[in-house]
């Protein structure tokens, strides 16, 4: 009985203790999102219709890898159909917020974003960005053409600014996930500075759903919200030109997108746009958007996501290159996600021509590993008997821990284009490092002689050889007067099919970035390649970069780069300057000048000059007008995969482009082509009509 009665009063002691223990502390990384009763105020304040909102603390710097020097609250809630979102940030150094149009140089000034993944870490992610002034931009892993309406309102602050966000629902296709994974992310220019909500010194980059936080209860106030909606857009585009250019035309076409299951949708396309006019301001004023050759018809924008998917690759071929399927009659596709799976299949028919693709991926990422593979078959069919296939298998394995990774890549052309199968192919495997601040990759890389899929882009062919890379960003003290130092590396040794040698590179660049925002580039390059005539010639590029602002939306900068060059030698001048005439109004002039010197018998040295001049008048938050003004005058130069023709050029070119894109309506005004060298005397008019879901979505 003593021994029961002090076993009882040991365990009654030991219950009054676990009594007063302090409850376990709760996740800091996973948040119960609250329900407001109405949709808070959309502002660029945070007052009393964000009062219940979760608060959580951006406290560490991704950049420097630690505690954030000037860390940002966000506000986090729901209404019944969006997830309303307040960045409330210090910054005692200037607020950077030039842009005033919606687009992706938003990235390029002081930003605030979402990141988001409905399904973790497999399914669609997300992205919504905010410079100060509440100027948008927004992508999605579904359609490359993401652009949905959604609310931004940024305003300063005496000691910084206020950012409020309204994502809605309808935006995002969550497949009735009700916990997401998420980050938010703020970007100060001034102070080289990244800081974040969850960080691991395991992660790549800032974005990596594996390291990311969890906001839990999404949708629930209205899950008839989380459906996705079917989307047809409508266009009609007229062209008015002269005779010599074809002659005035007008077309009508439609894209349709409609869902058959939470993540996955049947796309068609009915006589589709193939003008490129949404891309000709990008062209005009490369400095107000992001400027590269890409996709923009929106069948294609959904149905080829799923291609072209590598853990890792170097100056690889693209297996499916869109835009070199012509204009075509009518496509169909089936595209989406379904676990760690990722598919899309497409037919697209055209007069006398069809191309078909087919592609399946598989990834799973977790805080330890990432594995992925790929296989896709690409097929063209032609009048006359043609026909191309070709059929690629990629995958790879890497280690978050120790940044080791390993990949292969592979490709197969055959087909009526193909005589000997063995020079068809494209191989690459290759051992690599990579870490948030250390990039290091060796690889063996072949393409055969006669590996030129008509559905993809080969740079160069008929080389086989090993490249390196390497790459370290040096970060110091956001308060030392240089904010980082990059030195990389890269080195290349390839052969032709006979045995000689078919490219050679050594490149090493350093970058310095300081506080001020001056940019020092230095580099020595010395490579070489074969030319189409058969020769092994010099393509060196020595130069040297002084810059202000670089990485901003007011870039300017003088380059000078040189070297041996085919046969002589090479100078060229680059001289770049862009100036905030006004609040929404950009100039940018350049002028670029190249000296080639050769005593090379029946060539012909000379200088070449090109003058260009743009102005991006950015109207509004929807709405923007640019015009351009581009000069060539002198000798046509050699480069290394084309005959010269040394002939005299004297051409002049002038552009403009409008652009307004309204929730459910959007339109273009365009004249001329960038892309020519010569003015070319049209206007197009183009108007598209949304049905349904937005734009991309």
């Amino acid at each position: 009985m003593q021994r029961l009665g002090a076993l009882a009063a040991a365990l009654a002691a030991c219950l009054v203790l676990c009594c007063r223990l302090p409850a376990a502390a709760a996740d800091p990384t996973t948040i119960a999102v609250p329900v407001l009763p109405a949709p808070p105020s959309v502002t660029g304040v945070l007052d009393d219709s964000w009062k219940g909102a979760a608060d959580i603390t951006l406290a560490t710097d991704f950049t420097y890898r630690r505690a954030a020097d000037e860390p940002a609250t966000v506000s986090i809630a729901q209404d019944a159909s969006a997830l309303d979102v307040t960045f409330t940030v210090r910054q005692r150094e200037n607020v950077l917020a030039g842009q005033e149009t919606n687009g992706a140089s938003v990235l390029s000034d002081d930003y605030t974003i979402v990141y988001l993944w409905p399904q973790g870490t497999q399914g669609f992610a997300y992205s919504f960005a905010a410079n100060p002034r509440g100027t948008r931009y927004q992508t999605s892993s579904e359609n490359s053409a993401y652009a949905p309406q959604w609310s931004a309102v940024g305003k300063t602050t005496p000691g910084g600014y206020v950012v409020n966000m309204r994502i809605p629902f309808a935006a995002i296709r969550s497949g009735g996930s009700t916990s997401w994974r998420a980050q938010f992310a703020r970007e100060n220019v001034a102070a080289n500075s990244l800081a974040v909500w969850t960080f691991s010194p395991n992660q790549q980059n800032a974005a990596d759903p594996a390291f990311a936080g969890t906001l839990t209860g999404i949708g629930v106030a209205h899950a008839a919200a989380n459906r996705p909606k079917p989307r047809a857009q409508i266009y009609a585009l007229g062209e008015l030109t002269n005779a010599a250019n074809g002659g005035n035309t007008s077309r009508i076409g439609a894209d349709l997108s409609v869902p058959i299951t939470p993540t996955a949708s049947l796309v068609a396309a009915l006589h589709p746009d193939y003008s490129n006019v949404e891309v000709d301001q990008q062209t005009i004023a490369p400095n107000a958007f992001a400027y590269q050759y890409q996709e923009v018809r929106p069948f294609f924008t959904q149905a080829a996501q799923a291609f072209n998917h590598t853990l890792s690759c170097s100056n690889c071929p693209q297996i499916l290159y869109t835009p070199a399927i012509p204009t075509f009659g009518s496509g169909y596709a089936v595209e989406g996600t379904q676990g760690p799976m990722t598919f899309a299949a497409f037919d697209a028919l055209g007069d006398g021509r069809n191309d078909r693709g087919i592609a399946a991926d598989y990834q799973v990422e977790t805080q330890n590993l990432v594995y992925a593979a790929n296989l896709q078959n690409v097929q063209v069919d032609m009048d006359g008997g043609v026909h191309d296939a070709l059929t690629a298998v990629t995958g790879g394995v890497g280690n978050q821990h120790t940044h080791f990774f390993a990949y292969a890549n592979a490709a197969f052309e055959r087909g009526s284009l193909v005589d000997d199968p063995g020079q068809a192919n494209y191989a690459e495997s290759g051992l690599g490092y990579a870490s948030a601040t250390t990039v290091a990759v060796l690889n063996y890389q072949t393409i055969g002689a006669q590996f030129d899929p008509l559905d993809s882009y080969v740079a160069q062919s008929d080389i086989t050889g090993y490249e390196f890379f390497a790459k370290r960003t040096i970060n110091f003290s956001p308060q030392a007067p240089i904010h980082d130092v990059v030195p990389q590396v890269f080195y290349a040794w390839y052969h032709d099919n006979a045995g000689q040698p078919g490219q050679v590179d050594a490149v090493e660049t350093v970058q310095v970035d300081f506080k001020n925002l001056i940019t020092i580039v230095g580099s020595g390059a010395s490579s070489a390649a074969r030319t189409n005539e058969g020769e092994f010639l010099p393509f060196d590029g020595n130069s040297l970069q002084l810059a202000y602002r670089l990485a901003t939306n007011t870039p300017s900068y003088v380059q000078y780069s040189g070297g041996p060059f085919y046969h002589g030698t090479l100078d060229a001048w680059t001289y770049v300057s862009t100036l905030p005439v006004a609040r929404k109004l950009r100039l940018r002039l350049e002028t670029d000048e190249d000296n080639y010197l050769t005593a090379h018998p029946g060539e012909v040295g000379g200088k070449q000059w090109l003058e260009r001049a743009s102005l991006d008048w950015q109207l509004s938050r929807d709405a923007s007008f640019d015009v351009g003004v581009r000069k060539i005058v002198g000798n046509t130069l050699p480069n290394a995969y084309s005959t010269p023709t040394f002939a005299l050029v004297n051409a002049g070119n002038v552009t403009a482009a409008f652009h307004y894109l309204a929730a459910k309506n959007e339109f273009y005004v365009v004249y001329g082509d960038p892309n020519s060298v010569a003015t070319k005397p049209a206007l197009y008019l183009k108007w598209i009509r949304y049905i349904g879901a937005q734009k991309g979505t």
